[in-house]
């Protein structure tokens, strides 16, 4: 029996925990992927950046604080861990090193957050294309019907008249929909756009199989307005995949799906381990690779991003069945955060939930703001009345929701 403690000791790894760590200290937009998870893990991560100044090697340290300053500059990063690689694969640490190394362990042990440098991106050829040229050049035609489908892909949006990079994302997304293995007339791709008006109708209702409009003024309801995809688009397919619209897929994401429903017991699953959250410069790569280039996936190798390790959200398949069996997700979240997380727990509880590792990447946006004004998260009032307390008899997608009452 191996008497290797029970926690990482691969030098390659430990070198990356500590170029992450430095990076994500110093990278507001990194560490911004998840600010919950960032807050959880951040004095690990700090106290792996001190040990790295600590160091006896001045190599090491001087590294250390390029990258500190510049925490955008993969060529930093990769240095730095060529540095690190021979120190703490040493089989006999000096005690500065050893404490670096139990420093970057405990930060593997819990950290959700992996910074991922990159690799130099060659100029591209052309400008990118915008989102209405990107629906313009669809690889197949949405079908608009309703027809028995295998499954049915819906899509949460809401963006304002300045969110270029969202509206860019959801063309992508509905690009990449456009492009796959499956026979198109066999899934249904649904737009739910919630807002106090529709202000995208005209540039995507044509791009997707059925575009529906939840009136919401108020906080954007993620939850209400999947349910409301559910119920008014996605019935009666078999399978639903619940799908936010900065999450790029490959050419077989459908066919893929639909075949894992077909393994006895399987009733829901993410189809990712980790979820590459990709900084603007490699969305923007990962867009042309995809949408323009026609590529069958993106290769995520020099790409620069963070890790989110086994995310609850952004992508998960299920089957109606279970949708409805408990509630659909809980329509009292408001605001961004905790809605994917209590949904999930809720299916595992009635359903098992498998995990696979497809090569889906989340695009970059602006994020949202997911606490009020006075630092309270949104999803409290939910964490006061209980997760997973929804109702499985409510009922869900009532389009009416926000709309106010009459008058008499």
């Amino acid at each position: 029996m191996s008497d290797l403690p029970a926690r990482p000791y691969d030098p390659e790894a430990l070198a990356a925990a500590a170029v992450s760590s430095v990076i994500l200290a110093g990278d507001p937009v990194a560490r911004g992927v998840a600010p919950d998870y960032w807050d959880w893990s951040a004095d690990a991560h700090h106290a792996t950046v001190r040990a790295l100044s600590a160091l006896a090697d001045p190599r090491a340290v001087a590294a250390t604080a390029e990258l500190a300053g510049a925490p955008q500059d993969s060529a930093a990063a990769h240095r730095l861990a060529k540095l690190l690689l021979p120190l703490l694969a040493d089989p006999d640490p000096d005690h500065l090193v050893a404490q670096l190394a139990d420093a970057t362990a405990t930060v593997e042990t819990l950290s959700r957050l992996l910074a991922k440098p990159g690799a130099p991106l060659p100029a591209p050829d052309a400008p990118a294309l915008t989102a209405a040229e990107l629906l313009g050049k669809l690889a197949r035609p949405p079908h608009h019907g309703r027809h028995p489908v295998d499954a049915a892909v819906v899509i949460p949006f809401r963006a304002q008249d300045d969110a270029q990079g969202r509206l860019r994302n959801l063309a992508a997304v509905l690009a990449a929909l456009a492009d796959q293995s499956h026979p198109r007339e066999r899934y249904r791709v649904i737009v739910v756009e919630s807002d106090e008006r529709p202000r995208w109708r005209e540039l995507f209702a044509d791009a997707c199989d059925q575009y529906l409009f939840a009136p919401c003024p108020g906080r954007f309801n993620k939850s209400w307005t999947v349910n409301v995809g559910v119920v008014h688009g996605a019935r009666p397919a078999e399978l639903v995949c619940v799908l936010d619209g900065d999450i790029l897929v490959d050419r077989d994401f459908v066919a893929r799906a639909v075949a894992r429903f077909r393994q006895p017991g399987t009733q829901a699953h993410w189809p990712f381990q980790d979820m590459l959250f990709l900084d603007p410069q490699a969305s923007r790569a990962a867009v042309r690779r995809r949408c323009q280039e026609g590529g069958a996936a993106v290769d995520q190798s020099g790409l620069r991003g963070v890790f989110l390790r086994r995310p609850p959200g952004g992508c998960v398949w299920l089957r109606e069945s279970l949708f409805s069996r408990i509630g659909g997700m809980d329509e009292r979240f408001s605001g961004w955060g905790g809605e994917d997380q209590d949904f999930v727990w809720r299916a595992e509880r009635y359903g098992p939930m498998d995990r696979h590792a497809d090569p889906v990447v989340h695009l970059h946006h602006d994020r949202a703001p997911h606490r009020a004004d006075d630092g309270v998260p949104f999803y409290e009032e939910v964490e006061r009345a209980g997760f997973c307390s929804w109702p499985c008899d409510s009922p869900i997608g009532l389009l009416d929701r926000y709309v106010p009452a009459p008058v008499d």
